[in-house]
């Protein structure tokens, strides 16, 4: 299943070919069409769009652009929000929308969805063929593409979990290290070798790792093979009602009991196998200027007691308040009710621009949250007939499965709420994004300007994304980007970006970045059949080292010391940047000095231990030539003495991965001890879940980190980064024949193998920032 789509090869058992890509350039009349998405706010200027009907013709237009030296990016449904598509740097532009078929697949036991198929367009496939669905959204122009990578979630999603919890299966097109483009099929299956890239579909967002070409959907624990026992089926029927409230009737104190009771409910309400999993509401706050309050509901008609339960709803959102609401109410077949509540195609109609921003919400909001929702909501200085807040219903099935489990992160949220506004005269920019900004900087005043993960938010969703969460203009919270969408799982697709899309082909403004601080470039070999680098046997590797021998250089040391570059390792050089190295320094397992050297040079007081007296002697050395001033300590650095609360950072550069296992908790005590509250450890070890290209010392997993770090010290976050070398490739082909004698591996068998900008192999590492605890 991994070559051309199913689709393709349908229609040439038949006898009809499959039709060309369609490029259309700047000269084509359908060009001022193609280049715009749903949000007009944006317009891109590629040298051509090419529409495929395949996966081989996405590869082929794949191919094609990188041999050209084109930036390329992908599109769906185009409904992204901000300009990833249509960034002006885009020149080629992959268009899916042509590939929308929907068919059962007896080969893989699952429904095949292609990935420019629309929602709607899947709705009404799998209902009408086989009475199954899956619970996305209301917005049934938008391509499946993005909505299942992102996670994708609607009305039955209390029911029945994230759209990508139904995911079995994805084919990606993507292109390797040595530069060759490839279709690989990913599974869930536990022992499937690709499942990494499987779960990084199920909530981490399109653009990333490659171009999604299909999805295969069949629920977990479905089996045999119906088509129509694989997916949940949809409620026979709907209880539908509407609700309104007009701003006439809602001063402050009514706005508050109304927002207060929507929210509480959810709170009471979304827990696993509640009794309203079949209940979803979507409160939709609109602008004073061009609208009111309104509140859409849909309850499962089938439930016991459905009709009672949603007039129970009602009162207790309304309990209270003090106004009048007009309410309707109906009841309509299923897939009738999904269109009553949902959205067309209208953006692109209308014209429409828009700026959008997301958070997810565990507990009611503060009375000063709600009147700061207020006071944007009934301004008088400003007009806004599109500008709403959605309150939407979530939790349920979602929250029964762990936040590990897939990439989706958040999980045990109660509402996702969505802010936004939209205009069509491109005069009003400023006005309506300064609108939307100061919304939610308001509502989030407490916690930088985010929804920083807390008892009431937790972070943001990356299918409604916001490049704001990346500018520290607007985001003053100290915490990332990519840890307000993706939570402790980002460095897990750290790993999963590094090993498919090593030459970060597919790159936009909140794309996931690879593990890496700085240019990397493969090794190009011609084993083209090689798919990842390679696995080396560890069980040689000695519980303890010494180092001594090694710099003194006896017979059984390496000639070339891999760590003995000669500058900064420029991951740390990177940390400093960022302003996370701060005061008196003590720089452990310091080797040769260089880091400390560098940070001397910043103007920070460093203390550098190391266990190896040679290797000092050579230290103070480099640092006097560069003109620094470190003091240099001769030790273990698990049983240091004298050096108590001085400290206010910790660099470990990769020490921690050569202790043995019963140094490694005293060496955090000790290092605990050396420092003052609120100091700041960083330490970078070799990561064992992403496979290097040549041996090395213990590897550890994020988890194990995690835990073993976190019995000392207050993780903070655990990230991917690269560790450079000084090996050039025919070193690690020496190094690796040294150590394994019966290897016959050359330069040109190690395909992944990455090398920095002076030509030396680098490593996968682990970067764990965690604070002083007490």
């Amino acid at each position: 299943m991994s070559g051309g789509s199913a689709a393709a090869a349908r229609a040439a058992a038949a006898g009809r070919p499959v039709p060309g890509p369609v490029v259309v350039g700047p000269e084509d009349h359908r060009y001022d069409e193609l280049v715009r998405g749903d949000n007009y706010r944006f317009v891109g200027r590629p040298d051509h769009i090419e529409l495929v009907s395949s996966t081989g013709q996405v590869a082929d237009a794949l191919e094609r652009a990188l041999a050209a030296g084109k930036r390329v990016a992908v599109r769906s449904g185009g409904h992204c929000g901000e300009a990833f598509v249509a960034d002006p740097a885009v020149e080629v532009v992959i268009d899916l929308s042509l590939m929308s078929q929907v068919y059962h697949d007896p080969e893989l036991g699952a429904v095949a969805i292609e990935a420019g198929a629309t929602v709607g367009h899947v709705y009404k496939t799998l209902y009408r063929n086989w009475g199954v669905t899956l619970p996305a959204g209301v917005c049934t122009a938008v391509g499946a593409g993005g909505h299942i990578t992102g996670g994708g979630y609607g009305p039955l999603s209390r029911m029945h979990g994230l759209v990508a919890d139904h995911l079995y299966a994805v084919e990606v097109v993507h292109v390797a290290a040595c530069g060759t483009v490839r279709t690989v099929v990913a599974t869930r299956e536990p022992d499937d070798p690709n499942r990494a890239l499987w779960w990084a579909h199920t909530g981490g967002g399109g653009g990333n790792f490659g171009i999604v070409t299909r999805f295969w959907m069949r629920s977990p624990g479905a089996s045999g093979t119906d088509p129509a026992q694989l997916l949940p089926k949809p409620p026979g029927a709907l209880l539908i009602a509407m609700v309104n409230w007009s701003w006439e009737q809602c001063d402050l104190p009514a706005f508050t009991r109304l927002i207060g009771n929507f929210m509480a409910w959810h709170v009471e309400h979304s827990g696993v196998g509640s009794p309203y999993a079949g209940l979803f509401a979507s409160l939709w706050v609109r602008h004073r200027s061009g609208g009111d309050l309104t509140m859409y509901v849909q309850m499962d008609a089938t439930a016991p007691d459905a009709s009672d339960r949603l007039e129970e709803f009602l009162a207790a959102v309304d309990e209270g308040v003090g106004a009048q609401p007009f309410v309707f109410r109906t009841r309509l077949p299923w897939l009738t009710g999904v269109r009553y509540m949902g959205q067309g195609d209208s953006g692109p109609v209308l014209g429409a621009r828009s700026k959008s921003k997301a958070a997810y919400l565990r507990d009611v909001h503060t009375e000063e949250q709600i009147a700061s929702l207020y006071r944007s909501f009934t301004s008088e200085d400003y007009f806004g007939r599109e500008s709403l807040m959605m309150l939407n219903g979530y939790g349920g099935a979602i929250n029964a499965v762990a936040p590990t489990d897939t990439s989706s992160a958040q999980r045990d949220s109660v509402i996702k709420a969505a802010y936004s506004a939209a205009w069509s005269d491109p005069a009003e920019d400023d006005l309506h994004i300064a609108w939307v900004r100061g919304l939610y900087a308001g509502l989030y005043a407490d916690t930088g300007g985010v929804p920083v993960s807390g008892a009431r938010t937790d972070g943001s969703y990356i299918n409604y994304p916001d490049i704001d969460l990346a500018d520290p203009e607007q985001n003053t919270s100290g915490v990332p980007w990519h840890q307000l969408y993706y939570k402790d799982n980002y460095a897990a697709l750290q790993v999963v970006k590094a090993t498919w899309d090593p030459r970060d082909v597919f790159h936009h403004d909140l794309s996931v970045r690879l593990p890496s601080f700085g240019p990397a470039q493969p090794v190009r070999s011609t084993n083209r059949a090689a798919e990842s680098p390679m696995t080396f046997s560890t069980d040689h590797i000695p519980d303890r080292y010494d180092f001594e021998r090694m710099y003194v250089g006896d017979a059984d040391a390496p000639p070339v010391q891999p760590w003995d570059i000669g500058r900064p390792q420029p991951a740390l050089v990177a940390v400093h940047e960022t302003g996370l190295i701060t005061g008196d320094v003590l720089d452990v397992g310091c080797g040769l000095g260089d880091n400390a050297a560098f940070l001397a040079s910043k103007g920070h007081r460093v203390t550098a231990v190391d266990v190896s007296g040679t290797a000092v002697d050579e230290a103070r050395r480099r640092a006097a030539a560069r003109g620094v001033e470190v003091e240099f300590v001769v030790g273990d650095a698990t049983r240091l003495s004298g050096l108590e609360a001085r400290f206010d950072t910790v660099v470990d550069s990769a020490c921690f991965h050569a202790l043995a296992q019963d140094e490694r908790l005293r060496y955090l005590e000790v290092l605990h001890d050396a420092c003052r509250p609120g100091a700041r450890l960083h330490m970078f070890c070799f990561a064992e879940e992403l496979e290097a290209p040549f041996p090395g010392p213990h590897r550890h997993s994020a988890q194990s980190l995690r835990e073993v770090v976190g019995t000392v010290w207050d993780v903070v976050s655990v990230e991917a980064a690269t560790y450079a070398s000084s090996l050039g490739a025919e070193d690690v082909v020496a190094m690796i024949k040294a150590e394994y004698p019966e290897s016959r591996i050359g330069v040109e068998g190690i395909d992944g193998l990455a090398l920095d900008e002076f030509g030396n192999a680098t490593m996968p590492v682990w970067h764990v920032t965690a604070e002083r605890r007490g």
